[in-house]
C-alpha cells in the first residue's frame, strides 16, 4: 500500500505540473505576472525565487496551483501585467493552456505506449461469431487468407476482406472457402480457457490458480472456451465455486469465491462476478503512423468515456458514490499495479485527460469558470464586475470545497464497506 502511495503522490505531482506549468508558460509569453509557482497547497516544505517567482512544495501534495497576478477578485487593481487587464482571447488560451497540457501528456504517454510496447490482440485464429452470410462459421480456425499464413486475431482483422481465400479447419478437416460480405466489426473471435494473466491480489490466485493454466470444469459445468468461465463466473459474486484446471498435466481442484465488481454497461452499472484473470493475447508492434492513430483513438475515448459518466451521473442513471476521490485514485493505483506496468501508465494518462475535462467544469476557481467569464466579457465588451467576481468566487469555493468532502468520505465509506 505504501508503494502505491507513493506511485500515486508521483503521478498526480507529474501529472499537476505539467497543467500548472502550460499556465505558467503561456501567463509568461502573454506578459502577465506569475507571483508563485506551488506543487501543493498549504505551508511550503521547500522554495526558491526565479525571475519574480516564487515556485513552491508545499505540504499538501494532491493539488498544485499557479497564482497568476490580478486573476483573483480581491487582488485585481488594473495594473498592465494582471491577468483580467489583458483581452478576453489572451486570457482564454493562458487558462486552456493547463487543460491543453493535461491532454497532451495523455496523447504523448499513451504514444509512447503504443510506439515502444505496441499492443495486445487475441492470441487466437477461431471464429467465435460471425454473420451468416460471410461464409464464415463458428468454430472455424483460420490458417491462411489469401496464401498468407495468420497467427493471432490482428493478422486477420488486417488481412481479410470481401472476396478474400481463406484456409480454414472446420469441424477437424482442412478447406478452403471465398468470404464474402465480411463485416469485421461483427467478427469475434472465440479464445480458449487458458489463463494468459493473473492479479496477485484477486481471488484467483490466492486459490492457487497461475499463468498458463487451462480451465477445465467450474462446478458441473465443463469449460471447452473462455466465453463458458464469464457465463458461471459473472453471475456468481460471493459465491463458492469449485474450478477444475491442468497446469503441467496435473489436474487439480480448487475453490474460489469471485469478488463483486461494478462496470458501465450501455447506460447502466451492472454488478458481475470476477476472479481477476484474463484470457491469452499476444504484443504487436506498430508503426508510428499507426502508433500516432491508436494514441489519438485512445485519448479520444478516455475523454468520451468521462463525459459519458457525467451524463449518466446528471441523469442519475449511476450513483454519486461512484465517484472517486484521492483514496480512491491510490486504491485504483495498487488495482492497476497488480496488472503491470503498462496498465498503470494507461491509467495514468485517463486520469491526465479527466483532469483536463474536470478542470473545464465553470465553477471557480477551476479553469472552466474564468473561461466562461473571458466569453462573456468578450461578447459584452467589458470586464467582469469586481464585486460580482467576490461573491460567485465565494460561491464556487464553497460547493468544491462541499464536493471534495464528500468525495473523500465516499472513498473511506467505500473502503469500510469493501467497496474497493
Amino acid at each position: 500500500m505504501i508503494i502505491s502511495i507513493i506511485v500515486a503522490l508521483l503521478a498526480l505531482s507529474i501529472i499537476i505540473f505539467v497543467h500548472e506549468l502550460f499556465h505558467f508558460l503561456f501567463a509568461k509569453a502573454s506578459n502577465i505576472d506569475a507571483p508563485v509557482f506551488s506543487i501543493g497547497f498549504g505551508p511550503k516544505l521547500f522554495s526558491f525565487k526565479w525571475r519574480g517567482t516564487e515556485f513552491r512544495i508545499s505540504v499538501i501534495p494532491f493539488g498544485g496551483y499557479v497564482q497568476l497576478k490580478g486573476m483573483e477578485p480581491n487582488e485585481i487593481q488594473g495594473r498592465e501585467d494582471e491577468f483580467y487587464s489583458k483581452n478576453p482571447f489572451v486570457r482564454i488560451v493562458v487558462v486552456f493552456g493547463g487543460p491543453f497540457a493535461n491532454i497532451l501528456f495523455g496523447f504523448l504517454l499513451y504514444l509512447g505506449i503504443f510506439s515502444i510496447y505496441g499492443i495486445e490482440v487475441p492470441d487466437t485464429t477461431i471464429i467465435e461469431y460471425s454473420v451468416q452470410s460471410s461464409n464464415l462459421k463458428v468454430g472455424d480456425k483460420i490458417l491462411e487468407i489469401d496464401g498468407k499464413e495468420v497467427s493471432h486475431w490482428s493478422d486477420i482483422i488486417n488481412n481479410l476482406k470481401n472476396g478474400s481465400e481463406v484456409l480454414l479447419v472446420r469441424k477437424e478437416e482442412e478447406k478452403t472457402v471465398v468470404v464474402d460480405m465480411v463485416n469485421l466489426d461483427s467478427l469475434i473471435p472465440q479464445f480458449s480457457p487458458i489463463v494468459g494473466m493473473v492479479d496477485k491480489g484477486g481471488p484467483a490466485y490466492s486459490s492457487g490458480i497461475r499463468e498458463g493454466v487451462r480451465i477445465l470444469k467450474i462446478g458441473d459445468e465443463k469449460i471447452t472456451k473462455w466465453e463458458d468461465i464469464t457465463k458461471v463466473i459473472s453471475p456468481a459474486a460471493g459465491d463458492s465455486l469449485d474450478i477444475l484446471y491442468s497446469k503441467n498435466g496435473d489436474t487439480i481442484l480448487t475453490t474460489v469465491i469471485p469478488e463483486e465488481q461494478k462496470i458501465l454497461v450501455g447506460d447502466s452499472v451492472v454488478t458481475r462476478g470476477v476472479i481477476g484473470i484474463i484470457t491469452l493475447t499476444k504484443r504487436i508492434n506498430l508503426s508510428f503512423p499507426k502508433s500516432i492513430n491508436y494514441a489519438s483513438g485512445q485519448t479520444w475515448n478516455t475523454g468520451a468515456l468521462l463525459f459519458r459518466g457525467l451524463r449518466l451521473l446528471i441523469n442519475r442513471k449511476i450513483s454519486a458514490r461512484s465517484i472517486a476521490g484521492p483514496i480512491g485514485i491510490v486504491m485504483m493505483t495498487e488495482r492497476q499495479m497488480r496488472w503491470g506496468i503498462i496498465n498503470l501508465l494507461f491509467f495514468v494518462g485517463l486520469i491526465s485527460v479527466n483532469l483536463a475535462i474536470v478542470n473545464l467544469i465553470p465553477i471557480p476557481p477551476l479553469d472552466g469558470f474564468h473561461i466562461v467569464v473571458s466569453i462573456v466579457s468578450w461578447i459584452v465588451r467589458r470586464k467582469p464586475s469586481k464585486e460580482m467576481m467576490k461573491i460567485i468566487s465565494g460561491i464556487g469555493t464553497v460547493i468544491l470545497v462541499a464536493l471534495m468532502i464528500f468525495i473523500i468520505l465516499n472513498d473511506i465509506l467505500r473502503i469500510f464497506s469493501g467497496g474497493m
